[in-house]
């Protein structure tokens, strides 16, 4: 649209029978701005629908540059953009380098259409897929968050299952080491008994005696 001057907008309006490239682009242009055809007469005499004299008033305003700067890019009505896709985006004429031979500002004015074009795509096509992958990998993202979070949760449970284990271990050993000791213990006591008690009859026998 920077290409664009007033005067070759000027130079367009001014075309009494403009060449058949201009006249489709200009075409494009009304159903963008949503500006309708009006009937006129072929020449068999036939009524038909033609954008020329519609495409010459919207020439005509002042503001139509800049009206074209501050379209409305992310709200182009569906039925608009289906009826420039299917009557001008299939036309051979419909290309820039074929329009830019019959006028500059017709190539610039189609390669605007294009670029809306372009833009509608995406932002209705690939727009909402793109969102939906950020959805899916801030998801992800979550996802990951939490089963590092169990993870670290998980090692420090195997840390202090680790330590109880251990501690258990030294516990053991030394449940083990009192029953050893206990044991040996109990097979002292138990001698020094059989001992008192042999000691104890060696003392009584003769004193029996020496008593009877």
């Amino acid at each position: 649209m920077d290409t664009l001057k007033p005067a070759d907008i000027v130079l367009v309006k001014s075309m009494k029978n403009p060449p058949p490239a201009v006249k489709l682009v200009m075409a494009a242009v009304c159903v963008m701005m949503q500006v309708k055809p009006e009937k006129i007469r072929d020449s068999e005499g036939k009524q038909v629908m033609d954008f020329w004299g519609p495409s010459k008033k919207l020439l005509a305003d002042f503001n139509f540059l800049q009206n074209l700067h501050d379209y409305d890019k992310d709200n182009i009505p569906v039925q608009t953009m289906n009826e420039i896709r299917k009557n001008f985006m299939n036309q051979e004429l419909f290309k820039p380098s074929k329009v830019a031979k019959a006028s500059s500002a017709a190539e610039g004015l189609c390669k605007w259409i294009l670029a809306m074009e372009s833009y509608d795509q995406v932002a209705k096509v690939v727009a909402p897929k793109r969102a939906k992958l950020n959805e899916a990998e801030e998801k992800l993202r979550n996802t990951l968050a939490l089963l590092n979070a169990k993870r670290e949760e998980i090692e420090a449970l195997e840390a202090k299952l680790g330590a109880l284990k251990e501690q258990f271990n030294t516990t053991n050993e030394k449940k083990l080491k009192l029953e050893a000791e206990v044991n040996l213990c109990q097979q002292k006591l138990e001698r020094a008994e059989k001992l008192i008690g042999i000691n104890a009859t060696k003392f009584i026998i003769p004193f029996l005696t020496q008593v009877i």
